[in-house]
């Protein structure tokens, strides 16, 4: 059977409703990161599977009314390639921080005595440790993750906070997201890891009956700079004392604007973690910055 590559440019506010699309009617999905607001996604169909084609085809029209998008690109795959190996090649090991090893599910990996492996299928969701925003939450959690405590990863995506968070030692984490595709992956990515039990995964974003004040020692919110700016007066409560926030999904021209809704909420920031056109933001609260 014939398979073909649909793949197409779209900028980060609208990877929702397109991978939406693809993962409907599509087989497989990959992501990859372009730049600091453009993203590649990927996704395959046989050339009988005309009507998912229509499908996506429309759905990528009506969006376009929107907000102009890249060209739907429609490629044939060679007659010895597959679908299910196509989407996995755009994935490889990734080694970061001192002993940090992002490793897809289907890569064979010998770990060295030092490395903590985190494995995991991206699925639809983002978070493979490619983007700089979660490349430098994971260097900055290696350096704040401290055994038994207790984290709230706000925009879970795949999981790959998460499972770097039990991994470093976490007790307990809330792991919340408003897409339900996300909380599917990470979910998936938990039960096959074996860390549910040490994980509450919640639809939903802040405030949140389930995220209490003062009951946590570290807030990671991988999300962006307009939604961290939204809840940063949210965030504030939910750290004891002297718990930290990173706040990442930050391109460089909206850092400052950031700091100050920070500031403003009652943080102080510590620490940056520049990478490419992105930032990170280690904070803690003001009164006890000292």
């Amino acid at each position: 059977m014939q398979w073909h590559e649909l793949s197409i440019e779209v900028p980060f506010e609208y990877v929702e409703p397109i991978s939406y699309l693809f993962d409907r009617y599509g087989h497989g999905m990959s992501m990859e990161i372009l730049g600091s607001d453009q993203v590649l996604l990927r996704t395959y169909l046989p050339s009988t599977s005309r009507q998912r084609l229509a499908h996506i085809e429309v759905g990528v029209k009506l969006t376009s009314l929107l907000q102009p998008l890249g060209e739907l690109k429609i490629e044939p795959l060679p007659p010895d390639e597959d679908w299910q190996n196509a989407w996995k090649s755009h994935f490889n090991l990734l080694k970061l921080g001192r002993h940090l090893v992002i490793k897809p599910s289907w890569i064979e990996y010998q770990p060295e005595p030092e490395d903590l492996v985190i494995e995991l299928d991206p699925g639809m969701a983002f978070g493979t440790g490619y983007h700089p925003t979660t490349y430098t939450c994971l260097e900055a959690l290696e350096n704040l993750i401290e055994p038994g405590m207790n984290v709230l990863d706000l925009g879970v995506g795949s999981g790959i906070l998460t499972i770097a968070a039990a991994k470093l030692g976490a007790r307990n984490v809330l792991a919340m997201d408003i897409d339900s595709v996300a909380i599917k992956t990470a979910r998936q990515n938990f039960r096959r890891l074996g860390i549910l039990q040490r994980v509450t995964l919640v639809q939903g974003t802040l405030p949140n009956p389930l995220a209490r004040p003062g009951e946590f020692d570290l807030v990671v919110a991988n999300i962006s700079s307009r939604a961290i700016r939204e809840r940063a007066a949210h965030m504030l409560p939910l750290l004891n004392q002297p718990g930290a926030l990173i706040a990442s999904g930050i391109i460089n021209d909206q850092a400052q604007e950031t700091e100050e809704a920070l500031e403003r909420a009652g943080f102080v920031v510590q620490n940056t973690w520049p990478k490419d056109d992105w930032i990170s933001l280690v904070c803690r609260a003001s009164n006890i910055s000292a």
